[in-house]
Order: C-alpha cells, then structure tokens, then sequence
C-alpha cells in the first residue's frame, strides 16, 4: 500500500494499525547480547550465541500513539574459563521480556553444563557479573523497537496535507438527572439468589477496534497488564487476572456481538454467569452495552466496580 493510500485510508491515525516484529527483535537480541563479556579476578565469561527468542514482538498505533506489546523468553549460551585454565558452559533463560516489566524486575536465570564445584564458580560470575551487563543493554530495546518500525504504523501530521482530517470527537454532555438510566452506571434485577448486571459505556473507537481488543491475546496481555489466556474462537477458553476471571465464548458475531460464560475465582464452583457484549458503532464512537445474567447477588457491586475498573477504564487507558 502506498504511503499517499495509508494517509487516506488512517487519517490522524485514527485506526488501530499494528505491526509484527519479532523477526526484527530476534536479530536486535542477536546483535545485542551476543559476545558480551566480563572478566572478574581472572575469570572470563561470555555470551556465545542467542539460542532462542520466542514469543510475540508487536508495535501497535492507535489514535495517533504509538504502543509497543511484547512478551517474550530469550535464550542465551555462555561460556567461561578461570585463572588456572578451568572452563565451564551453559545457558542463561530469560523467562519473561514484556512490555510492563521493568528493567529490575527481568529475571535471569542462569545454569551450568556438568556442575562441579570449579564450574559452579565460574556460574556465580555469570550470575552476579554478566547478568548485571546484560540487563543494561536491555534498556533500550522499547526505544529502538519504536525508532525502527513506527514509520510503518504511524502517519506524521506534516503528510496528512491534502488528505480529510477527522474532527476530534466531543463527548456529548452528561444527560439530566432525570433521563434514562442507560449510562455506564450499572443496573441491576434480583433473580432471587442472584442478579443481573446492566452496564453502557462508550469509547471513541470503531467497533472492529473493540471487538479486537477484546478478543486478540496480545492486546489482552496490554490491558490487563499481565498474562492473558485467550482463544477468541466459539468454544475457546479465556482466563485474565491471575484466573481471578475466566470462561468460555458461546457466541461470537465479528464487530457486532460477544457471548460468553463468565465466571469470578470467588464465586461457588461451577457456577457461571452468561455475559452479553453488545456493540453499536456510530460515526465517531462505539457503545459497548453489557448485559450479565446469574451474577450470585453478594457479589453484584464487586462485579459492577470490576467491570469498571479492570475492563472498561484498563482499556481506555491503553489504547485511548
């Protein structure tokens, strides 16, 4: 697609546009750890190779910002040897590379080729010395993935000239007090030992946009922040938050509609809701309306506030 379509088809980067970039980071990491050395009291050791990269490296650009998700364990070989000639190898595993985790917080775990006691201390410079060097290289790699591929998702204003330009959309004011209660405040029906949820909220997104985040596991991991279980297919498990909520989809209408059987790690065993997400596109925004039946009736504002707090605002707050 030509830069001049791109301009006419995202103007202000309207839409979500995202890009796959892990062949990219897998050869990034190659350049970038490999052959890092640290020589302590005699002892040398080093990275002899990038083994393995695998996960998902995506740059993503909605609403004119641009966001990076990733979620990946890096591999790496070492090898040593000591003052007296002794040498040892093995690998270093780094299980968790993403997006949300800071630098500290990336944890090395370092092992040992035919551990003896003369190797093990060669492993301990690894550990306590390479490790340390390896993490500072890390820092970056958010920037540079950005630096590298964001002429590919996002459109500067200087090369919107000639092309529409969205207006910003304006919220429409707060109804009156006394109109109806179809807001993002919910609503509820007591169903003897349980109840109905009703919620509306909007966000300014088309309904593709939506029924993608709601569905593809890599935007998932962004907006709950952590590890997202999802198969967005009839049938298809999802498990968010640690297992805290999980399920399956009943009903799937791409853009339109999200039926699932949802349930809260507090609730009594076995016991489901059947949550409905209904979406309506208008010219500059999308509703989503939730309708939630079967929620035990302890557990309705809990839910109500979660719903909030942990799906509706998370998603606004990352992707606008």
């Amino acid at each position: 697609m030509t830069q001049q379509a791109t301009n006419w088809k995202n103007v202000n980067n309207w839409h979500w546009v995202e890009k796959n970039c892990t062949p990219w980071a897998k050869e990034y990491l190659q350049n970038l750890l490999k052959n890092e050395a640290v020589e302590v009291a005699g002892t040398k050791v080093s990275v002899t190779d990038v083994s393995e990269v695998s996960g998902d490296v995506d740059l993503n650009q909605r609403k004119g910002k641009v966001i990076t998700i990733y979620d990946v364990a890096v591999t790496m070989t070492w090898k040593g040897e000591d003052a007296e000639g002794r040498d040892a190898e093995g690998k270093i595993l780094i299980p968790e590379l993403m997006h949300d985790t800071e630098l500290e917080e990336i944890v090395f775990e370092v092992t040992v080729d035919h551990e003896n006691r003369d190797r093990e201390r060669i492993k301990d410079v690894v550990r306590k010395s390479l490790t340390p060097v390896l993490r500072s290289k890390l820092k970056d790699f958010a920037k540079d993935l950005v630096e590298a591929h964001s002429k590919d998702v996002y459109i500067p204003p200087s090369e919107m000239t000639g092309h529409p330009v969205l207006q910003t959309y304006q919220p429409k004011p707060p109804a009156p007090a006394h109109a109806s209660s179809a807001s993002s405040k919910g609503t509820a029906g007591v169903l003897g030992g349980l109840t109905n949820v009703t919620q509306t909220v909007e966000f300014v997104a088309s309904a593709a946009d939506l029924y993608l985040t709601l569905l593809d596991k890599t935007r998932c991991k962004h907006w709950t922040r952590g590890q997202a279980e999802i198969v967005g297919e009839v049938g298809g498990a999802f498990s968010f938050f640690d297992g805290n909520v999980s399920g399956t989809f009943v009903e799937l209408v791409p853009n339109e509609k999200i039926v699932q059987k949802w349930r809260l790690k507090t609730w009594p065993a076995g016991h489901y809701s059947t949550v409905t997400l209904t979406l309506d596109e208008a010219r500059d925004s999308t509703k989503i309306r939730l309708e939630q039946k079967d929620v035990p009736i302890g557990e309705r504002d809990a839910t109500e506030k979660n719903w909030h707090m942990y799906f509706w605002n998370a998603i606004k707050t990352s992707f606008g």
